[in-house]
């Protein structure tokens, strides 16, 4: 009998000891999608793609990067050009089909958004440095698919829901939290077509839904140039073109 509970016991132990902690699921995502040092290697990266919007309406999109936290994105609609941009400290836009011909600063809540976006290697990675916190809540079911559930508090404060597929360690599925306007907004967005480019692996594929929203955005991207030849001066903010010039 003793012997029996001997052996119980060591199987439950080792049991325990396989699954994974925290910094060992971190470090097979960073492997997973390439390694550590081959994304510090990318200096700059250029993509291009689609973006369906509510309405069926379809935008071509032009997104720039190149670190340490730039960001450019593009898009068309209806024959013009919106500009969304941070160059390192400020983030300006332009949105003529909002009536916004001439570039603005962004507000606070924009400002988050657009720093996140330029975070070329994503929240995971260096996300101590970055002043997040990040939590191994346990395994759960993303539509069929077992994953590992990581409970992420930004630095300003926002909470991310991080899902990784648990046999390939990559993203599948995150939940942003934050908030605009005096208002919480959550955003669930799934995250798919992984493939190779150059030596790390990209997703493809991100859809957006807003919670208690009707409303979707889906993201394809289509074409990615890395370590592309990219002028700092395409993130700075253009002055305003004062009337009569």
């Amino acid at each position: 009998m003793k012997r029996m509970l001997l052996l119980l016991l060591v199987l439950a132990a080792g049991a325990v000891q396989a699954e994974p902690t925290l910094d060992e699921i971190l470090d097979q995502n960073i492997e997973a999608r390439g390694g550590y040092e081959a994304w510090k290697s990318i200096d700059s990266a250029h993509m291009t793609g689609r973006m369906l919007m509510g309405g069926g309406i379809e935008a071509p999109f032009r997104l720039w990067f190149k670190r340490p936290d730039k960001v450019r994105m593009e898009f068309d609609v209806q024959g013009m050009t919106g500009v969304q941009a941070f160059d390192g400290e400020t983030g300006w836009y332009v949105m003529p089909f909002m009536g916004k011909t001439e570039p603005e600063a962004m507000a606070d809540d924009q400002l988050k958004d657009i720093k996140e976006m330029a975070d070329f290697d994503g929240i995971l990675v260096d996300w101590e440095e970055k002043g997040h916190s990040v939590e191994l809540v346990g395994t759960e079911d993303v539509e069929g698919t077992p994953t590992y559930r990581l409970d992420v508090t930004k630095a300003n404060g926002d909470e991310n829901t991080i899902f990784l597929d648990q046999e390939y360690f990559l993203e599948i599925k995150t939940t942003a939290k934050t908030e605009r306007q005096g208002n919480e907004v959550i955003v669930h967005t799934t995250i798919g077509d992984y493939k190779e480019v150059g030596d790390v692996i990209m997703p493809h594929s991100m859809e957006m839904q807003f919670e208690g929203l009707p409303m979707t955005q889906q993201l394809t991207i289509e074409n990615v140039e890395l370590n592309a030849d990219v002028d700092d001066a395409r993130f700075d903010m253009p002055e305003a073109v004062t009337s009569g010039e």
